[in-house]
């Protein structure tokens, strides 16, 4: 059985925020399963291809952020500027 997590995905780019849930065994899969599973029609909304989302967790490196518990940020450079992907370990305890 595999150990996973909720994450939530927040992507800033182009003046935009978008937000998605993903379980996962890592920060990083769990950025990448949430890319596979956007629509194509939110992703032109966005003005941003899912290859270029892709690319940038493939090659930017998941790190945690200072002072945080379970958050990890990965970010990278697209047509249209910064894309910025922060990734939260989420509870899944209901409030």
């Amino acid at each position: 059985m595999t150990n996973t997590k909720l994450y939530t995905v927040v992507l800033d780019h182009a003046g935009g925020t978008y937000i998605g849930q993903e379980s996962a065994a890592s920060a990083s899969k769990a950025a990448f399963q949430w890319i596979t599973s956007i629509p194509d029609e939110e992703l032109i909304r966005w003005g941003i291809t899912r290859e270029e989302l892709a690319g940038i967790v493939r090659s930017d490196q998941s790190v945690p952020l200072a002072g945080l518990l379970n958050v990890w940020c990965i970010c990278g450079s697209t047509k249209k500027g910064l894309a910025l992907i922060n990734v939260v370990a989420t509870d899944q305890s209901p409030d």
